[in-house]
């Protein structure tokens, strides 16, 4: 349960080998590639060069964008799997060369072509459509008028016009219009914005008629087509039927795509890892001959590197150098959480605040027992850690779900069971009263908030163990008493003294714990001296120091909400039960029950997202805050894709 122990690996090869032995690191998905560029034997530079530029990475990532792009176009169209189907089909498996094989097998690119003219035809259709409906509406205003007003300009005894005025100004525009000599108005349409009208007027009269439409601002119509507006319009609704039904057929057809998804979904796998190996080319040195490639891996690791190298290189081909990793470099070393079954999954919490470093400690079997602990507190109840239980137990067993889902599965499954015997001890089963109880959340409150103190109590002082522990195996031998054991001892005392004034009140117990507390606020303050160079300062800082103590009675006091929500979310269930149990009998078995359904499911899920979170927020503030600093990063190894699979490594068959 710590850190997993890395390696500086140096692989050299020669350049006929360079892809396969890409194809192996990445296969293996557990060594991150370190930039040679910037080693600090700069002489090697005289030999070796970075390739910048590697050839075939263009044609690669077009080719993905092609896939991508067609993949999203056809998702767009096709039936999406219900979620239900999903979890239980969950993701193949993969080796590189079944990966490789499939896609070279398919007929990829003639489905990217056939994909690509539909989604452009498509396109084309939306735009006709988009025309026509700009069309019709156009038409439909004007589907009164039974002429075509072009025509007009064919007039030479009469000037002909056709325009809109707005509504307010009708009758005014009429007057004035009807006042010109032998002229001619008749009205087209009047909407409440809009009014239209064709005006005829003798052509000697044109000019005045037109100081007229000056006026009241008349707007010409423009009528860009050959058939009046009736006629347009049932020409255009019968193009738009033949519009609607292409593009429907063309819909039609790429549903009967939906089995090329997965040659899609294969294929952006595929070149997704050979745009990967193309980048990772850029991070190799490069000689006449040979070239060389570095990185961080895990120790045990080793053997599976080279049994892929032996598999896609072979063994006279290459060679692989373990180096131990220097102190100097312990600040750039990625890091691997390593621990056992049952505090794995805990790691999603310790990776969600911070990585170790490399040169630190894994917080996560150290936080894990007081998790487990804080978190069945805050949500006792038996009723609700069972459904817990059996709900992340059938997700396992009936779905396949992702790595990241089934880790989360995993970890809520390992807190029902500390829900389950909280809830006994509590005696609640889904808010109602067991027979047995040892502590109820109405009558013992104060016992259960002193329990809850007395918790946060000892996670401080084995936080603070931890510290000093830690500390002084970094050689840091004053701050290993100062910031950890001193005041694990100064808490012990005070605790001893709380208990004697309770229980005992036994004055020789009195005086060790007056002792204790005494001589290590002394030893805070003359360690702290004796570690400064300026002794004075040093009196100051350790002053300081001992005035940190107040921060210790607010970390205690946050442990009060182990109480607090477990007894509010206890207490909310008997108010819902209380709901239900206000129905009449015949009800009761009815709506009641529906009813106490969705409550209890509101409260369920209200009681366990409080308690995920306020647990994490006591182990990341008044946990990890006293011994632990965070700061590492995980590492980042050279991989496959594994958005539509997972990769099968062959060497763990």
């Amino acid at each position: 349960m710590a850190i997993a122990k890395m390696k500086q690996m140096t692989l050299l090869a020669e350049q006929g080998n360079k892809d396969s032995v890409l194809k192996a690191v990445q296969e293996l998905q557990k060594l991150e590639l370190v930039e040679l560029s910037t080693l600090e034997e700069p002489e090697l530079l005289d030999y070796y060069s970075t390739d910048t530029a590697p050839k075939k990475r263009a044609v690669y990532e077009e080719k993905l964008k092609e896939i991508q792009g067609a993949l999203l176009f056809l998702n767009q169209h096709i039936a999406k799997p219900g979620m239900i189907e999903k979890l239980k089909k969950g993701r193949e498996e993969y080796t590189l060369e079944e990966l490789e094989k499939h896609v070279a097998d398919s007929n990829l690119d003639q489905t990217i072509v056939e994909l690509e003219k539909t989604e452009k035809r498509l396109v084309e259709l939306d735009q006709m459509k988009k025309n026509l409906n700009e069309k019709e509406e156009f038409l439909r205003k004007w589907q009164n008028m039974n002429f075509n007003p072009n025509d007009l300009k064919s007039f030479h005894l009469m000037s002909g016009t056709v325009g809109s005025i707005a509504s307010g100004n009708v009758e005014d525009f009429e007057e004035a219009v009807e006042a010109v000599e032998n002229s001619y108005l008749k009205k087209i349409f009047h909407y409440k914005d809009e009014a239209s009208y064709l005006i005829l007027v003798p052509s000697n009269l044109e000019s005045l008629m037109e100081e007229v439409f000056e006026q009241f601002q008349l707007s010409r119509i423009v009528y860009p087509y050959k058939m009046a507006p009736q006629d347009e319009l049932k020409t255009a609704l019968k193009e738009m039927k033949n519009v609607q039904k292409e593009e429907k057929e063309s819909k039609d057809t790429i549903k009967t795509f939906k089995e090329k998804a997965r040659e899609l979904q294969l294929g952006e796998e595929y070149y997704y890892n050979l745009v990967e190996r193309e980048i990772g080319k850029t991070l190799l040195l490069n000689g006449n001959d040979l070239f060389i490639l570095n990185g961080w891996l895990e120790e045990e690791r080793i053997p599976e590197l080279n049994s892929l190298l032996d598999e896609h290189v072979g063994k006279e081909s290459y060679v692989v150098i373990a180096d131990e990793i220097k102190f100097k470099d312990y600040a750039k070393v990625p890091v691997v959480l390593k621990n056992n079954k049952l505090v794995k999954p805990f790691e999603s919490i310790t990776e969600m605040y911070s990585m170790p470093k490399y040169d630190d400690v894994d917080p996560t079997p150290f936080m894990m027992p007081f998790y487990f602990v804080f978190f069945g507190m805050m949500s006792a109840d038996l009723g609700y850690g069972i459904l817990l239980w059996v709900v992340t137990l059938a997700a396992s067993k009936l779905f396949k779900l992702d790595k990241s889902m089934k880790i989360f599965m995993q970890l809520f499954h390992y807190l029902s069971y500390s829900v389950i015997v909280w809830g006994v001890v509590y005696g609640s089963f889904f808010g109602y009263t067991l027979p047995f109880q040892l502590l109820s959340i109405t009558n013992d409150v104060i016992t259960i908030l002193i329990l809850s103190v007395v918790f946060g109590f000892i996670q401080l002082i084995y936080g603070l163990i931890l510290n000093g522990g830690i500390k002084w195996r970094k050689q840091q031998r004053a701050a290993s008493y100062i910031d950890g054991t001193a005041w694990a001892l100064i808490l012990l005392g005070v605790g001893l003294l709380v208990i004697n004034m309770a229980l005992w009140n036994n004055e020789l117990i009195q005086t060790i714990s007056y002792v204790v507390i005494i001589a290590n606020v002394i030893g805070i303050i003359l360690m702290t001296m004796l570690a400064s160079d300026n002794k004075a300062a040093g009196f100051g800082l350790g002053l300081y120091n001992i005035y940190g103590a107040t921060n210790y009675i607010g970390d205690i006091v946050s442990y009060t909400r182990l109480m607090a929500l477990g007894v509010s979310g206890g207490s909310i269930a008997v108010a819902f039960n209380s709901i239900v149990d206000i129905f009449p009998t015949g009800l009761k078995f009815t709506i009641g029950a529906l009813l106490f359904i969705v409550l209890h499911a509101l409260n369920i899920f209200l009681t366990y997202l409080s308690a995920y979170i306020h647990t994490i927020r006591l182990q990341y503030v008044e946990f990890f805050g006293k011994f632990y600093e965070g700061g590492g990063r995980a590492l980042s190894p050279f991989k496959t894709f594994e958005k539509h699979i997972y990769l099968k490594n062959r060497t763990n068959k």
